[in-house]
């Protein structure tokens, strides 16, 4: 009797259990169109839902200026590829391939055929690799500890660099450090350092990039305030090992709202540690780049999962003074896998 009656206790949570929806996963992240073209971030997935594969895209739309053809012209500008042990969670390798366009926008317009600044490119014509980075996660105990890394790069000759990645995580921390040196050709070592401070989410986070004797992009990231629901990246198998990882966006087509000064371009993170969305955050850059702050405020529609389907962003850009430098605002939309 007393058998009976657990099973009949336990039966209504085997069931929640059995009938409980899984949450989608991300498909793609996709930018608003602008001038013509927009970027996109799209994830595949294997048997298992593991991540497979994440691709960086520009996208042109047909009868444009950069593309006159009628047909979607697709570049990929970033290609990364996730390696497994057997059926474990955790990649053994991350092989990222980027490449390099040569295809050129022209101005038809009263028959001028100068071409533009702008350079980008024609997937199916002129692709051009670039560099391969090979990333090899080396774990103690199940947990990550350092990287291995084989960086292979274009230039005038063939570049060959060796490097490794340091990683440390505390129960608020976490910090990476990467140092490079050439092995064969011509080039100059780097040195990189991503550095993060988090609780349920993240607090600030801090980035530095060196080439050589070139200090380049160095972005401080201040958050304060997310909002409750569901960070569609913290579900992917690959959080868990790449907690200092990120979803980026490096686009210079903004809407301006004031246009007072033309400073389009900014920077948009979606880190995979956080358990919530971003709703306020502000980027303050290195000494060397340009004296401008973005301070960010998002706004998001959701799904019946909690999870985000779109987002409009307000960037306000101000002077290192605190002088006002204008308005500008980008979408995005995020589809789902169910």
């Amino acid at each position: 009797m007393k058998k009976t009656l657990s099973f009949i206790l336990f039966l209504p949570l085997f069931l929640f259990a059995q009938n409980k929806p899984m949450i989608p996963r991300i498909e793609s992240v996709t930018g608003d169109t602008i001038k013509g073209k927009y970027q996109d971030i799209v994830w595949k997935y294997d048997q298992l839902n593991r991540v497979e594969c994440v691709v960086d895209r520009t996208c042109f739309l047909g009868h444009t200026v950069s593309n006159p053809t009628g047909q979607l012209l697709i570049d990929t500008t970033l290609m990364q590829c996730f390696e497994y042990n057997g059926d474990q969670l955790q990649p053994r390798l991350r092989r990222v391939l980027s490449y390099d366009y040569s295809r050129k926008e022209y101005d038809n317009s009263n028959s001028n055929t100068e071409p533009l600044e702008y350079v980008a490119g024609r997937a199916e014509l002129n692709l051009g690799w670039r560099s391969t980075k090979l990333q090899y996660f080396i774990y103690q105990n199940g947990k990550r500890v350092r990287d291995s890394v084989i960086h292979v790069e274009k230039q005038y000759d063939t570049l060959l660099r060796n490097g490794e990645v340091r990683f440390k995580q505390t129960n608020t921390t976490v910090q990476t450090a990467y140092h490079a040196k050439v092995v064969r050709g011509n080039g100059d070592e780097i040195f990189s350092k991503d550095s993060i401070v988090f609780h349920v989410n993240v607090n600030n986070a801090f980035s530095l990039y060196k080439e050589g004797y070139y200090d380049y992009t160095g972005l401080y990231d201040t958050y304060s305030k997310f909002d409750t629901a569901i960070n569609p990246f913290h579900q992917l198998n690959i959080a868990s090992c790449l907690t200092e990882g990120k979803v980026s966006f490096n686009i210079s087509d903004l809407i301006n709202l004031t246009n007072d000064f033309d400073l389009e371009g900014a920077e948009f993170h979606w880190y995979y540690i956080n358990q919530n969305n971003p709703v306020a955050y502000k980027i303050k850059r290195g000494k060397d780049d340009v004296p401008i702050e973005d301070h960010m405020r998002l706004s998001y529609t959701y799904n019946a999962y909690q999870l985000p389907v779109s987002c409009t962003i307000n960037i306000k850009k101000l002077f290192s003074n605190g002088e006002f430098a204008g308005n500008y605002q980008k979408h995005f939309t995020f589809r789902y896998i169910k």
